[in-house]
Order: C-alpha cells, then structure tokens, then sequence
C-alpha cells in the first residue's frame, strides 16, 4: 500500500508527464512573441537584452535568454521557463497553505492540486505564459503578510510586479492589511527599489530609458475594453473604449473600497486576510476595463487555498470552470462570444460569494488566530 508520500511523488510525476505531452503545441502567443524574442537572443546573445522587441519586463526576458543557451528546440527552451515556473508555484502554494495552519488537506496535497489546476496545467505546459512565476511571489508575500512580516511581504510584491503588471490587483490588499498591522513605510521603499534593480539593467545593454520605463505602459495601450476575459465588459461588446473605460476603473474603485472596509471593521485573523487577498485578485479583474484572458490566473490559484473550508469550497472550483473555459475560447480563436458571457456570470456568483465571507466578521467563521 502506497504512503502519502509515495503517493504525492507518483502525482507530481504525472503532473510532468501532462505537461511534457503538453510542451510540443505551439500557441499562437508563442509563434507571434515568445519564438521570435527567443531568436533575437540567439541571433545578438546578452545583447539583445537591450532590445526593443519585446513589451515584457527584463526579469523573464532575463529567464528566456538564459534559457536560450541551453542546446534545446527554441520552443522546449521557452516552455522550460514556465515549468520551473509551476514548480515555484506549487512550492509557493504548500508554503502558504502551511502558513494557515492544520487543515483537511495537507501543504504537500495543496501544491499538488494546484499542479493539476486546468489553467496552471495549460498556462505554461501548453499556452508557454509565465503567470506562475508572478502568481508564486504573490503567495509568498501573503505567507509574509500572515506571518506580520511586511518588509517581506512589500519586498516580494515588488519582486512580483517587476515580472508582471497584474500583480497590482494585490495591492489593495497589501497595503489595507499593512495598515491594520505594524506597517512601515520602509515596505514601500523597499518594493520600489526592488523593482527598480528589476527593471532597469536594459538601460546598461543600450536600451532608451524611455523604452525601458514605460513598458507596462505600452501594455496598457489597447483599444479594446475586453480582450477574452470573464469581464463585465464582455456583457457589453459594442460598448466603446471611451464610454467604458471610466465607469469600470470607478466601479472597481467602489468594490475594492467596500472589501477593504469589510476587512477592516471584523476580527483579524489570517484566515481573513488570506480571503482579502484571494477577494481583490478576484474583482479587479471582473470590473477593471482592457482586461486579458489570464488575469484571473493569481485569483484562480491563491482561491485553491479556500478548499479547506466548507463554505468557501465551491469558489475555487468556479474559478477553475470559468478559467478553463476562457482559456478554451482562446484556444477556439475566441469564436464564441456567449461563453464569455456565462463565464462572466459564473465568475460573478464567485466574487459574489467572497464578499458575502468578507462582511461576516466573526472570528469562528475562518480559520486562524486573531492577530490584533
């Protein structure tokens, strides 16, 4: 009879093979960017990192061009970025869930359900993203947050942020819980510099300040109020950029505020804060106009955690139905446009139900001590 050990290592083994028979397809993503930048590093070498190719920030460019020295098949070269990355990512996960203390389900079982997640599972193996390297920083800094531990926790979002823009949907929590704890405006600093460090050695391989200061600002020039999100937008597609953009940064103001305020009046306790956490990642991309397919892809892992408790366990498991669904839309060319829609209600219902959790503000409800 197999140990649960034995079992976990014969589940992460599969987890493997699904991804090595996952690697060879090439997404459209990965023959449009990834596998041209991969040639730009194999044409100019470390030079090319001074290049103005590319709308990602140096630390992957950084990853792809290390794995660009390796003697692999350009697009096995790039997928392996992003299956070390679901390797932190699984680390990352069984680290927070030990952080939250004794559960039905155990850190090691926890990291590999996340293994398994259908848009983790795709993400990199199969679509060559790199969400799970960003998303793993992400968790880490809530581990730190539970912990009190807020120069950490600031200093791993700054890490996370230097990798990709969306890690601001973890601001608001970050900074809410901050606040309530021993919060340091030593923490800010300390994310900025990191970023900084982060983002700026282009500059030393001859790419413009210019250039290299305002990429996720380039990233953010899209004309479309939705692109393959379960967003409110996608309930409005002849809506225009100009007549939408407002009214959803301002209604997503309104919902990260009233989350923020439900934190803030209840008992604190680290199973609260985790459920903030999981909360902003989850609405702003609901409600944030310009939105991308995988911006619920932080939402999506970090609500695995949630499986331990009874009230809160189908959220993760609308998340993932909403997420592999989008995720098919995309692989279908976006051919559908009323999935999106369901999938926008769906992901409604979720977000819906982690406020409800939110308001209540009980120190039995969710797991942890209370800290203040």
């Amino acid at each position: 009879m197999l140990t649960p050990p034995a079992i976990t290592v014969l589940l992460v083994v599969l987890a493997l093979a699904a991804r090595i028979l996952l690697v060879p397809y090439e997404s459209e993503d990965a023959a449009t960017f990834l596998l041209p930048w991969m040639e730009q590093f194999r044409d100019r070498g470390v030079w090319a990192l001074g290049g103005d190719f590319s709308n990602y920030n140096f630390p992957y460019l950084f990853l792809l061009f290390m794995a660009s020295l390796l003697p692999l098949d350009p697009l096995i070269a790039i997928k392996l970025v992003s299956l070390a990355g679901d390797a932190l990512l699984a680390l990352a996960v069984a680290a927070l869930a030990k952080e939250l203390g004794p559960s039905r389900l155990a850190p090691r079982t926890m990291a590999v359900i996340s293994l398994f997640a259908p848009t983790v599972l795709v993400n990199g193996a199969m679509w060559g993203q790199c969400d799970s390297i960003y998303t793993a920083f992400l968790l880490l800094s809530a581990r730190s947050m539970l912990r009190d531990k807020y120069d950490h926790a600031w200093s791993l979002w700054g890490v996370a942020v230097a990798f990709k823009l969306q890690s601001v949907f973890f601001l608001p929590a970050l900074a809410a819980i901050s606040l309530r704890g021993r919060f340091n405006i030593r923490g800010v600093f300390l994310a900025a510099s990191i970023w900084m460090a982060l983002s700026l050695p282009p500059v030393i391989f001859g790419r413009s300040w210019e250039s290299t200061l305002t990429i996720y600002v380039r990233q953010t020039q899209d004309n479309r109020l939705v692109s393959g999100a379960a967003n409110i937008f996608a309930v409005f597609p002849d809506l225009g950029i100009t007549e939408g953009r407002w009214w959803g940064i301002l209604l997503c103001a309104a919902a990260i505020g009233i989350a923020a305020f439900a934190y803030m009046r209840g008992v604190d306790t680290s199973g609260r804060r985790l459920l903030l956490c999981v909360t902003m990642l989850a609405v702003s991309p609901l409600l944030l106009p310009q939105m991308h397919d995988r911006y619920f892809f932080a939402a999506e892992v970090m609500s695995l955690l949630l499986l331990n408790w009874a009230r809160l366990r189908i959220v993760p498991c609308l998340l993932a139905t909403t997420g592999a669904l989008v995720y098919f839309l995309y692989f279908a060319k976006n051919s559908y446009a009323m999935p999106l829609t369901i999938a926008f209600l769906i992901q409604s219902v979720a977000v819906m139900l982690l406020y409800r959790a939110l308001m209540e503000s009980r120190s039995s409800t969710y797991p942890g001590p209370v800290i203040h």
